[in-house]
């Protein structure tokens, strides 16, 4: 039992230091896109009618036009009509001031906003007008976005 218990921290070691790979492992590709793919918006609220309050959600219907170009993204925001927990009294509370808004990016790049633009995922004003956003592609090459609302419908 004592030959074991000597010998255990140097198979340990040895162990140790044979599991470590420096070789032969797979290149892995640099991604290089740094684009908006989509943009979507939704409406949350909580709600109180029931013995426990929950988070309503209601996704809005977003027209959104993408250009790679000039790097815009034009959209237009539509309301729904009323339906199950999305009440009319709910519904009219909805403006450009208190919508999430959600940014489909390439793969593996980051987004940040710019100059004041609302921070994406969270709750934000976008009746301002126009937003910047940067976004970095994973090899660290940048584009600036512009993200204009060109209209705010709240169908009938």
């Amino acid at each position: 039992m004592k030959k074991i218990l000597k010998y255990t921290p140097i198979l340990l070691v040895i162990l140790m230091l044979t599991s470590c790979l420096t070789s032969d492992l797979e290149e892995l590709p640099t991604f290089d896109e740094a684009n908006i793919t989509n943009m979507r918006f939704e409406y949350r609220w909580i709600d109180n009618s029931n013995e426990f309050s929950k988070l309503g959600i209601q996704a809005l219907d977003s027209d959104v036009v993408i250009d790679t170009i000039a790097n815009t993204v034009n959209c237009i925001i539509t309301v729904p009509g009323t339906k199950d927990d999305f009440t009319e009294e709910i519904r009219a509370g909805v403006t450009l001031s208190n919508i999430l808004g959600f940014a489909d990016i390439s793969t593996a790049s980051i987004i940040k906003p710019m100059s004041g633009a609302p921070v994406l995922g969270n709750v934000a004003d976008y009746s301002a007008g126009n937003f910047q956003y940067e976004v970095m592609a994973a090899d660290g090459s940048t584009k600036v976005w512009t993200l204009m609302i060109d209209d705010f419908i709240k169908e009938d």
